[in-house]
């Protein structure tokens, strides 16, 4: 393939420094597109190769497999432009940039809207397909349009009405998403960054931040928290194999060092069963996950 004026490509890439898990085997090719154009030519040429490939986010909330793949790893990692049009109020952002980097560019221009998302860890693309949301907002909340290249392979625009989204959900999965337009709103920046302050204490005291995991394990049930239902049933510290149900929050599954994909998969099967046995309640994963064939 030719791919060098196009894409930086890594050959024969652990998989493991591309996610949060840190868990999998290794990719014939990792690739980071230079730009939204460069996408689209990149997979021309996986095409004329006849080979696979798998759209990888910032790695967070999915579980990749333990199998090596022998495909090709796209990384919207370059992909990292944001332009703010002050005029009207609205930002464009490619998918690679983080949530973080997103709130802290708008913060900068007194812009506070995105202030709940700041400590997300993932990218926009990732949270567009997933309609990532914390403190009662959610990504699609402030959204305009999108942009994506559609299941025929054309680089199109697609308006929020055209759009199917929920909690922790959208039908993006169909597309590759490659960036999105966002109206933003003036507010108090001082105000913002505290709340932000008081989210991330609440975080580093409610949350598993010290050790590989992948977010929220399951989506929370109609009028309950996920959370509280494993909690309740003494789950805390289960483990199978290096999969451990984090002692800090019931809802997160940790790798406790050795943890393989069969171990996440294993536990989280036996908490859907313990919860389900126990309360006639199905969870539902939050997590993706990610099979190679």
């Amino acid at each position: 393939m030719k791919l060098d004026k196009i894409a930086e490509v890594e050959e024969n890439a652990d998989l493991k420094k591309y996610n949060t898990y840190k868990i999998g085997g290794y990719a014939k090719r990792i690739i980071h597109p230079y730009s939204l154009k460069d996408v689209k030519k990149v997979l021309d040429e996986i095409k004329k190769a006849d080979e696979s490939y798998y759209i990888l986010g910032n790695g967070s909330n999915v579980i990749l497999p333990d199998e090596d793949y022998n495909g090709n790893i796209i990384v919207f990692d370059l992909l990292n432009n944001i332009e703010i049009n002050k005029d009207k109020d609205e930002i464009e952002v490619e998918a690679g940039v983080t949530l973080g980097v997103l709130n802290e560019t708008l913060l900068k221009n007194e812009y506070v809207n995105f202030y709940w998302a700041n400590s997300i860890p993932g990218t926009l693309g990732g949270a567009l397909v997933g309609n990532a949301g914390a403190y009662n907002h959610e990504i699609f909340e402030y959204l305009v349009s999108v942009t994506v290249i559609d299941k025929n392979g054309d680089l199109i625009k697609l308006k929020k009405d055209e759009i199917e989204y929920g909690y922790r959900r959208s039908n993006l999965n169909k597309c590759i998403v490659l960036g999105a337009k966002f109206k933003v709103e003036k507010g108090d920046v001082d105000e913002a960054r505290e709340l932000i302050k008081e989210q991330a204490l609440k975080r580093m005291k409610s949350q598993p931040l010290s050790m590989p995991n992948a977010g929220s394990v399951f989506k929370n049930p109609e009028g309950d928290a996920a959370g509280r239902l494993i909690d309740s049933l003494g789950l805390k510290g289960y483990s199978i194999g290096g999969a451990m149900v984090s002692e800090v929050h019931a809802n997160f599954i940790v790798n406790g060092g050795n943890a393989t994909s069969k171990d996440i998969k294993e536990l989280i099967k036996y908490i859907q069963k313990e919860v389900y046995d126990n309360y006639k309640i199905e969870l539902e994963l939050e997590q993706k996950i990610v099979r190679w064939n």
